[in-house]
């Protein structure tokens, strides 16, 4: 291999990239955990064991087990089109092997599913009373062995800072092959036949700069949702990304590596209807 084939070959590969996040990219708010900050409890926070609830009203499952704050986002700022841009987002998970997650669900089953809640609240107050503050006792190495958390027994919850991004589509998600079958066909055959002579597997080539050019957000409103094992939606229009977790060394693992996602239909979230989300994660 010449370096001018080289060079001319990994320039495609980086247009190939190019085109595919100009074409998939969609507007999402990224979290980054501020490990040192403790949680706002009328911000944006992640895990911990006390959580705001109006009247200090407790979130439990059927049986009155406590379900635990898995993450919460302040709607206000940056606000997402086609999201809730006042108001607080609260999700909550239980504590089964599971998380509360039953992988059989679908949209509409998952309204039965007590072990897990998400729970929009319009009106938050500028003042936090402490009547209203929930406390839940720590699940850490030495707790109930039946009481399952995915973070890290050590850690106790911390801040989390929005911004705005633009999120393309990752090859974990189905949507990903069309588009990228579509941009290769607008080069001539030829020339990728040339360039994976050079680069060996373009395919690969392509995923590798794909995620080093991505904005590589652990959790995250809106944009595409991340899978290890399968993509489980349908319908990629319709079925939106309510809220993305992904393993974060410090803070949370699913399981081996995995990924949790909560989905929304476009009209529920339209609605404003949080009883039919479909909560699942897997992992390696």
């Amino acid at each position: 291999m010449t370096l001018e084939n080289s060079d001319a070959a990994q320039a495609l590969v980086q247009e190939i990239v190019r085109r595919i996040v100009r074409d998939t990219s969609k507007m999402a708010v990224s979290f980054t955990p501020e490990l040192d900050v403790r949680p706002d409890l009328l911000g944006n926070f992640i895990g911990g064991d006390s959580y705001w609830s109006p009247q200090g009203v407790p979130v439990t499952s059927a049986d009155g087990s406590p379900l635990y704050p898995l993450m919460q986002i302040r709607c206000t700022e940056p606000s997402l089109p086609g999201y809730p841009t006042r108001g607080l987002l609260q999700f909550f998970i239980g504590t089964d092997i599971m998380y509360g997650c039953d992988l059989s669900a679908d949209y509409d089953s998952e309204a039965d599913n007590d072990n897990r809640c998400v729970r929009y609240i319009p009106e938050v107050p500028s003042v936090l009373s402490g009547a209203e503050i929930v406390r839940l006792p720590h699940i850490g190495a030495d707790s109930d062995p039946d009481l399952h958390t995915p973070f890290r027994s050590n850690f106790h919850g911390c801040a989390l800072r929005p911004a705005l991004i633009e999120d393309p589509v990752s090859h974990e998600c189905d949507e990903f092959e069309p588009a990228y079958e579509s941009i290769i066909a607008e080069f001539d055959p030829a020339v990728i036949e040339a360039t994976e002579d050079a680069v060996g597997d373009l395919d690969q080539a392509v995923m590798d700069q794909l995620n080093a050019v991505s904005p590589g957000s652990w959790f995250q409103m809106g944009g595409h949702p991340v899978f290890t094992q399968s993509d489980v939606r349908e319908d990629y229009d319709d079925e939106l990304v309510l809220l993305k977790v992904d393993s974060y060394d410090d803070v949370l693992m699913w399981g081996d590596s995995g990924c949790a996602n909560f989905l929304i239909r476009r009209e529920d979230l339209e609605q404003l209807d949080f009883s039919h989300v479909l909560y699942t994660w897997d992992c390696l």
